[in-house]
């Protein structure tokens, strides 16, 4: 059984392509997917979990102006995160999660179970969102998943 992480090693190696991570409400688990693949580092460049609004502005360089008028969780920061990882990893693609787990939200611009998942390349820059109605360990585990996936359907295609 070839699961989605080979499938997108695979890829990359082929293709001589990199990837890179901007991670918030996956917390590193969609990092940890990627490394447990023995060969990963030749194509993964690194992560950046970006759990705080201040870590998004320090070192992903998001807006403020952007997260205070559309949410930290929202399609607008999601694409910036990618973008930006891409940029600071100097890699080919780049994949963000931003979303609410919940409890509770610190905003009133989103609800728990809103995610959106970004993928971010030179060429193009698509972001999906997704509502999830879970515990918070089924909601990474499904937000990494969607992730793996959404990168299969928009880039690799088959």
């Amino acid at each position: 059984q070839i699961t989605m992480e080979n499938k997108i090693i695979d890829f990359l190696r082929e293709s001589n392509k990199t990837i890179s991570f901007a991670e918030s409400c996956t917390g590193g688990a969609l990092s940890k997917r990627i490394v447990l693949i023995p060969g990963a580092s030749e194509i993964f460049h690194g992560s950046i979990v970006s759990y705080s609004n201040n870590s998004k502005i320090n070192i992903l360089n998001i807006n403020i102006e952007d997260i205070q008028k559309y949410s930290a969780v929202s399609e607008k920061v999601a694409k910036e995160m990618a973008v930006n990882a891409m940029k600071i990893f100097n890699s080919d693609y780049s994949i963000s999660t931003t979303g609410n787990a919940g409890p509770s939200v610190s905003d009133n611009l989103t609800e728990i179970g809103d995610c959106f998942i970004s993928i971010a390349s030179k060429e193009i820059v698509v972001c999906k969102k997704i509502k999830i109605d879970c515990d918070r360990q089924s909601f990474i585990s499904k937000i990494t998943e969607e992730s793996l996936n959404f990168f299969i359907n928009t880039i690799i295609k088959n």
